[in-house]
């Protein structure tokens, strides 16, 4: 991994629309945008994010020789590297920072991170580039959302975009740089760690219903693999997953 170029906006529209630009002029990997405040953030699924300024924007580029399917996985090795700079930023929350399937990072059980990948893939069928969206809720969380939503001030801590940007380029690269040489197996183990929910009934809310089983592990794919209450276990690679009871 190449040193991190951390580019720095008042405001834009989205991190990711901005490094989506850089990458088709030709931006190299390593490039991380971060801004104040957002017009049009946006979360999985188009869903739009809450961008008061005081939380956290920022996006980064690379440029994987993998396949899409590979690539799918940083978005774990994110969650990790997220879920280590909150425990640095507030040390005494280490034991109630959990990652959500697939791609959440909560506090308490309350949502305080999401991640949100983009790619571009070419002619070739192969990666052109890959876009990391990360938003934190370092000062602000929204009201009237489905699911509990917390920030770190309101957990006690203050700690200001810039400096936990830093924090996090440096457990991502450390985490990037074993994923190339050690492959998805110590991002999985270190998910896993900190895993939502891992053993326990869940509710996975898919477009066509719901399913309700046990979360009993997560596979070599990233899938979630759910024991149901007839005895199977089917691997879940979409949905929005939630505890029960």
């Amino acid at each position: 991994m190449t040193a991190w170029t951390l580019r720095a906006f008042d405001v834009l529209d989205s991190t990711n629309e901005e490094i989506r630009r850089q990458a088709e002029a030709g931006a190299a990997e390593g490039l991380a945008v971060l801004a104040r405040r957002q017009t049009a953030g946006r979360g999985r699924r188009g869903r739009a994010w809450d961008s008061p300024e005081g939380n956290l924007f920022l996006s980064l580029l690379l440029r994987p020789r993998v396949s899409a399917a590979e690539a799918a996985k940083l978005s774990f090795l994110t969650a990790v590297a997220l879920a280590e700079t909150l425990e640095l930023a507030a040390p005494d929350l280490a034991s109630r920072i959990a990652c959500k399937w697939p791609n959440d990072v909560l506090v308490n059980g309350a949502k305080i991170a999401g991640i949100l990948l983009e790619s571009r893939t070419g002619a070739d069928a192969g990666l052109e580039w890959v876009v990391i969206g990360i938003g934190v809720n370092l000062a602000h969380h929204p009201a009237g959302t489905p699911y509990p939503v917390t920030d770190l001030s309101s957990q006690g801590t203050s700690v200001e975009p810039p400096v936990f940007a830093e924090w996090l380029l440096a457990r991502f690269a450390y985490w990037h740089n074993r994923w190339q040489a050690e492959g998805f197996a110590p991002v999985r183990s270190a998910w896993l760690a900190r895993a939502q929910g891992l053993g326990q009934p869940v509710v996975v809310r898919l477009p066509g219903g719901e399913l309700h089983g046990c979360f009993a592990a997560l596979d070599e794919s990233g899938a979630l693999l759910l024991d149901l209450p007839d005895g199977r276990r089917q691997a879940i690679t979409a949905g929005d997953v939630f505890p029960v009871g």
